[in-house]
């Protein structure tokens, strides 16, 4: 509870630094001092909450005399190789600034929690010319070639001839929370490296990762998207699938709680609504990724 109420704060004062930001360029033509006072004071909120500043914000003022380096007015700036020299025309201090290279290509996480729409988002995105990839279609993929093990761990019953039993193992193992995480610690490592191989020397590419932060496997991604829904909008569209309501609530309890993941995404999606809502929202989405690369 500590740890996600420092989160909280840190969050806020993250958005109060934007804000003084945005105050101290609106009154630095008028009253500069005034300016130098928010640059202050965002200094402060950083340092009270343990927050460092973001690059973007640091890029836009001298540390020294806490000047606005404004276009033309109260910067040069040469160019020297990849890097930028900024020199403050007030006090002559030379800031070193990279500029963000492109990339050449992308990859988008997707998760959430059960019924939230993660593989919708992700067909949605297949049609605007990402490469797919399922998590959990390769982990079955991946556990059918490691039958005998899954028999020796999880019993003879889940391994028939026709393969591997999955119902029959996630109902073991959604109500064994031990019996879980040792399924996972066996599977998310072949999984990763499949993920690794499949993305290689793709432009865009989409990953859905049901467990991505659980697993630590935020690391393979550019950026995650999360995709949430109201609690009662996940249990209505699985049991369309045929599970039950207490199935899907124990399944919820069993992944990390969406607000936690919100907190640590690039990108959240509601999607409560319908699907050409839903569709919009992928557009503007894919619309601000493809700024990113060439």
């Amino acid at each position: 509870m500590k740890k996600n109420n420092k989160n909280v704060i840190q969050q806020i004062a993250l958005e109060r630094m934007y804000r003084l930001m945005d105050l101290a360029i609106e009154e630095w033509k008028t009253h500069p001092e005034r300016s130098t006072d928010y640059l202050q004071l965002m200094k402060k909120i950083g340092t009270r909450n343990k927050v460092k500043i973001p690059k973007e914000l640091k890029e836009l003022y001298c540390k020294k005399c806490l000047s606005l380096l404004i276009e033309g007015k109260d910067k040069e700036v040469r160019i020297k190789g990849k890097m930028l020299l900024v020199k403050c025309r007030k006090c002559g201090k030379i800031k070193k600034i990279y500029p963000k290279q492109k990339k050449e290509s992308f990859v988008l996480g997707i998760t959430g929690s059960i019924g939230t729409g993660k593989t919708t988002a992700l067909n949605e995105l297949e049609k605007k010319g990402f490469k797919v990839l399922n998590a959990d279609k390769i982990a079955k993929k991946e556990m059918e070639k490691i039958k005998e093990t899954i028999k020796e761990k999880f019993g003879k019953e889940m391994v028939e001839k026709q393969g591997i039993e999955f119902k029959k193992l996630a109902k073991l193992v959604f109500n064994n929370k031990k019996k879980l995480i040792e399924l996972n610690e066996l599977v998310h490592p072949l999984v990763r490296k499949q993920l690794e191989k499949e993305s290689k020397g793709l432009k865009l590419v989409a990953m859905e990762i049901p467990l991505l932060f659980e697993s630590g496997m935020q690391d393979l991604c550019d950026k995650v998207l999360v995709v949430t829904a109201r609690k009662d909008k996940m249990i209505e569209r699985k049991e369309k699938q045929g599970m039950k309501k207490e199935e899907t609530e124990k399944r919820i309890q069993n992944q990390m709680n969406l607000k936690e993941k919100k907190r640590k995404a690039d990108f959240v999606l509601e999607n409560n609504e319908t699907l050409k809502e839903l569709q919009e929202k992928i557009n503007e989405l894919v619309m601000e990724i493809k700024e990113e690369i060439k």
